[in-house]
């Protein structure tokens, strides 16, 4: 494009050059000899009087006006346009050198026309094109407009695959309001199933769609990838084509990792006792009323009780609910390997394979493979163990009375009860081994040995033999509490409380452990480098 401090002016003598550098900010933006010469040649000047250049370029004034030629006329300059595609072919931009000496503005035929000569044939926008148009001369000559637009390639979506069910257990547990009661609204955690009913399905992935560049061109797209494929459990059926996981028999929902089956459900409307017997189902059990002491219920499911359960025993290889609570008697044991929720549970033995929730635990013992967690009004625990290989969250541990409490946290229940018995066993054979070691110096230091009479010498025999393998037997007790403790050394849990853990409570996190002399408030307890520290509890953990 010209520049713009250099323009001709047609009057009735001659084609007058009218250069203005005054605010030319460099040598560069002035007015050069190729500068003029070119617009000369572009407007077909003849005539030209070269002296009147030389002068107009040697000149030091910053305005100059002076007559270059005797002719009366010049060539009209019409608008003309500039096309530029992106790099990547997806949009073409114009843009417009304005008319001169009574040029005329290009229309959108004319635009439309250029851009076809340049290649473009593809997502021109004309209502775009026609409002540039409609600009005449209040366009910006310095801009650069949209003209054309490519379509993009619409990429593919990956094969999904999904289940008409909540299979993640995050939300199976009733909810515990804050007055301590069981809000039954709220409670959707077994899931019936009925024949015929699909569980999850494959969606297919899609090919997407080709895209098309402003030249006309293809513009290639990414196929989607395959859903994963359906795992089959007992008593569903995938489908010839593996896309669908269907039911088989109406029953219970029964998820292990990504594994769904379908399991009966026995239902019982009163309570399991004398009118029952005890209950042995390959499914889940639902009991309407209570478990009465000295029954036992066994599932391969989940088993739920509406009522109050007492010195009974219950074991499910699902999730056990219990609305009514424990009130174990010492003789009641519960056995999950899923989730156990319980309204209360006092006196009982509770073992769980996932979490166990609770309002309230009151001299029990407890061992979760999950965490224990107390929620509603109380939230309490208070007196017996408490196990949770990933951690404890209570609002009071312990009693003001001072009651002894033990909680412990980290690794498997399995290796930390292992470690109990591996460490007693360790001790007593220490104390063993030093007794028997006390007997034999005795005979020792009594005199010569060489004199004893045969049945003494066996005597003495039989002591250094029975000395020597309950070493042996220390030792290796030595070795495997030492892996043990490795072992625990390795895993992470907490303990927390939002009020209070009183005196009289003994924590073990890990290999550490700490017996509280004095009450602390609001703390989360840790392992830290085999020393346990408490920390100020600020709601965020």
């Amino acid at each position: 494009m010209a520049k713009e401090n250099l323009k001709f002016d047609i009057r009735e003598d001659g084609i007058y050059a009218i250069i203005d550098n005054s605010e030319a900010a460099d040598e560069d933006a002035k007015v050069s000899r190729k500068d003029l010469l070119k617009k000369i040649e572009e407007y077909k000047i003849s005539q030209v009087d070269f002296e009147a250049i030389n002068e107009i370029l040697s000149s030091e004034e910053s305005f100059i006006v002076a007559k270059i030629s005797t002719l009366t006329n010049i060539v009209v300059k019409h608008e003309a346009i500039t096309i530029e595609a992106s790099r990547d072919k997806m949009e073409g931009t114009i843009s417009f050198s304005p008319p001169e000496y009574g040029g005329e503005f290009l229309t959108v035929d004319q635009i439309v026309s250029e851009l076809n000569k340049f290649g473009i044939n593809f997502g021109i926008n004309m209502e775009d094109i026609g409002e540039i148009v409609s600009m005449g001369p209040t366009k910006h000559f310095d801009q650069r407009y949209p003209a054309a637009q490519g379509t993009p390639p619409t990429h593919g979506e990956n094969g999904r695959l999904i289940y008409n069910f909540d299979i993640t257990g995050e939300a199976n547990h009733p909810k515990i309001l804050a007055d301590g009661t069981v809000d039954y609204k709220q409670i959707d955690y077994f899931t019936p199933i009925s024949v015929g009913e699909v569980l999850a399905y494959r969606t297919n992935p899609t090919e997407g769609e080709v895209g098309t560049d402003i030249f006309g061109r293809p513009v290639s797209q990414k196929q989607g990838k395959l859903a994963p494929k359906l795992s089959k459990g007992k008593n569903v059926e995938i489908s010839e084509d593996e896309m669908t996981l269907t039911a088989l028999m109406s029953g219970q929902l029964v998820v292990s990792g990504k594994v769904l089956s379908i399991s009966p459900v026995l239902d019982i409307k009163g309570d399991v006792g004398y009118e029952t017997g005890n209950i042995n189902f390959e499914g889940s059990v639902n009991i309407g009323g209570a478990v009465i002491s000295g029954f036992s219920v066994t599932a391969q499911g989940n088993i739920e009780v509406k009522g109050a359960v007492e010195a009974a025993t219950l074991k499910a290889d699902g999730a056990i609910n219990l609305y009514g609570g424990i009130q174990g008697r010492f003789k009641g044991r519960v056995e999950s390997g899923g989730n156990v929720f319980t309204k209360f549970a006092q006196n009982a033995r509770i073992i769980a394979e996932g979490n166990l929730v609770s309002n309230a635990l009151l001299h029990c013992n407890i061992s979760s493979n999950g965490s224990v967690l107390l929620e509603g009004d109380n939230c309490f625990i208070a007196g017996g163990t408490v196990f949770a290989a990933g951690e404890v969250r209570a609002k009071t541990i312990g009693s003001y009375m001072g009651v002894r409490t033990e909680v412990k946290v980290g690794g498997n229940p399995q290796i930390a009860g292992r470690y109990e018995q591996v460490k007693k066993e360790y001790e007593d054979l220490k104390l063993k081994y030093k007794k028997l070691n006390q007997d034999y110096e005795k005979i020792v230091q009594s005199g010569d040995v060489t004199k004893l009479d045969v049945r003494h010498k066996s005597l003495l025999l039989q002591l250094i033999n029975h000395r020597n393998s309950v070493r042996e037997q220390a030792l290796k007790m030595e070795g495997e509490l030492s892996e043990i403790i490795s072992t625990l050394r390795l895993t992470k849990g907490r303990v927390v409380a939002e009020k209070v853990i009183h005196h009289g409570v003994v924590v073990s996190i890990s290999n550490a452990t700490l017996h509280l002399h004095d009450d602390i408030t609001a703390s989360v307890l840790r392992n830290v480098n085999g020393a346990i520290k408490a920390e100020p509890n600020t709601g965020i953990y």
